[in-house]
């Protein structure tokens, strides 16, 4: 992205461009000039004197507008410089993990400056914070360090050990995993530090360069690279009224109206960005928040320079297949099938063990890490004997339905995000290991001190399914050892689904 000349905020004339009723009107709804000179206190404050201004004509708004052009004393015009550039795609790049933070983080500090004074009246005027819960302060310097030389803590945990984590509009580390976890997206993210909310009301997240496109389109980690933001129904059934514009100073802003819900996103020359998402009625939660408001907020924050040290193209992308969308209804379509699936298999382990006790089945829905699931079906049951300690030995059950994973280990120095067993990060002891049983995949990891023994196998069928089978035993069991229990899983019948519904372009 080329950086555009400098925007000038004293620019008197432009006000009465914009006063002008036959001036050109933007591509958005949303005046970015003004927007731009006047942030949300400024224009909380300002809004009852436009509004009587307006009745005595164009002259009188563009009198009562270029009083706002003065700005906050003090306040240093913001830059954004272009940045050095990479000599690859950073869309098509990411890191290896997590960002660790063994000293101080000026990027998220730089973050946690700026926030409260784009977003705190804003977010507290449209009722997602208490303006009291934001009443609160970054701890010394001095403490910190001596937070983390004291307890051996990393930046982050310091701040945490100091209260300084889990608080309102507050920025923490981010990441998500991209591509089924072959790399991973940095950043930091901010909400309303609700803990007893399954998910935040609002979200602001701030991306470093990598892994993401400005493009529009379905957002989430699903895609490879992710959309900063969408276009398309989410919200509702209905498309949001999507606009987009390039600023004089080379920022790239889009916002989505969605009616009950708001999405902006900034893409700032450096390759950074900032987007957020606020959920303001779709549930009756009878919040309101203007679309100018929430674009004053996103251009008053600043372009932060974030460590992209360890930012790598991909060399070769994995082809996960696309998992699903959360629907809390399949659970209760697919309960027949899932009964079914597991006590077909119960009767095949009964031929050869005697009848095992079911204590559950049931259809579940694990999260992959990229806002997808994978589709289960889980049971627990116990064999018909005891190990040596005279404890019943009990052992998971699971049928893993098509989508969202990719069969056997992941290659040695890649996530095991997309896989089914995870042996990234065994202990010493445990063994992983892949090869075919009767042409088909098997993984396993094997696992055991003295005389304790824990076993996982996953057999993964040409068809797209996969079954797997876990234990935990003490002793030796006749006829119940590592390679009888292979052979026992990968003889195991075929889950109970409809395979054309599961199948993919």
């Amino acid at each position: 992205m080329m950086k555009g000349s400098q925007v000038n905020p004293y620019d008197d004339a432009s006000v009465f461009v914009q006063a002008r009723p036959d001036a050109t009107p933007p591509p958005s709804s949303v005046d970015i000039k003004r927007v731009m000179r006047e942030g949300y206190r400024a224009r909380r404050r300002r809004r009852a004197a436009v509004g009587t201004a307006a009745g005595a004509g164009a002259a009188a708004v563009a009198a009562v507008l270029a009083l706002s052009l003065t700005g906050t004393p003090g306040t240093p015009e913001q830059r954004f410089p272009a940045g050095d550039g990479f000599d690859f795609d950073p869309a098509l790049a990411g890191y290896p993990g997590a960002a660790v933070y063994d000293d101080a983080d000026p990027a998220g500090d730089a973050l946690n400056d700026a926030v409260l004074d784009a977003f705190g009246d804003l977010a507290a005027d449209a009722g997602f914070v208490d303006e009291d819960d934001l009443d609160y302060e970054r701890p010394s310097d001095e403490a910190i360090a001596e937070a983390m030389a004291e307890h051996d803590l990393d930046y982050y945990a310091a701040l945490s050990d100091l209260g300084y984590r889990g608080l309102p509009l507050l920025f923490g580390p981010w990441e998500s995993p991209g591509n089924g976890g072959q790399v991973y997206l940095r950043g930091y993210v901010a909400g309303d530090a609700d803990e007893e909310a399954d998910q935040s009301s609002f979200s602001i997240t701030a991306l470093a360069p990598g892994g993401w496109t400005a493009d529009p389109g379905p957002t989430g980690g699903a895609a490879f690279p992710q959309h900063l933001i969408g276009d398309e129904a989410t919200w509702t059934d209905r498309a949001p009224d999507f606009a987009t514009e390039t600023l004089d100073d080379g920022r790239t802003l889009m916002t989505a109206d969605h009616g009950c819900a708001l999405e902006a996103a900034v893409v700032y020359p450096n390759g950074s960005a900032l987007r957020s998402s606020w959920d303001l009625d779709c549930e009756g939660q009878g919040r309101d928040m203007d679309l100018e408001d929430l674009t004053a907020a996103m251009l008053a924050m600043p372009q932060i320079d974030h460590d992209t040290s360890e930012l790598a193209p991909v060399d070769d992308l994995l082809d996960v297949p696309a998992g699903w969308a959360y629907d809390a209804a399949w659970e209760t379509d697919a309960a027949a099938d899932a009964q079914a699936s597991i006590e077909a298999a119960a009767g095949a382990i009964g031929e050869v063990y005697g009848d095992p006790d079911l204590d559950s089945a049931q259809p579940t829905q694990g999260e992959t890490g990229d806002g997808s699931v994978r589709r289960s079906y889980g049971a627990g049951l116990h064999m018909p004997f005891s190990d040596a300690d005279g404890i019943p030995v009990y052992f998971s059950l699971y049928y893993h339905l098509p989508g969202g994973w990719l069969p056997g280990l992941a290659p040695e120095g890649t996530s095991a995000e997309p896989y089914l067993i995870d042996c990234s990060e065994t202990d010493k002891d445990d063994t992983c290991e892949e090869f075919e049983v009767d042409g088909r995949t098997v993984a396993t990891r094997t696992f055991g001190i003295v005389d304790s023994h824990s076993y996982w196998v996953v057999v993964y069928d040409p068809a797209g399914w996969a079954v797997a089978f876990e234990t935990s035993f003490t002793g030796d069991i006749d006829g119940f050892a590592f390679e009888d229990i292979v052979d026992l899983a990968a003889g195991l019948p075929a889950p109970v689904y409809d395979a054309a519904a599961y199948e993919r372009d």
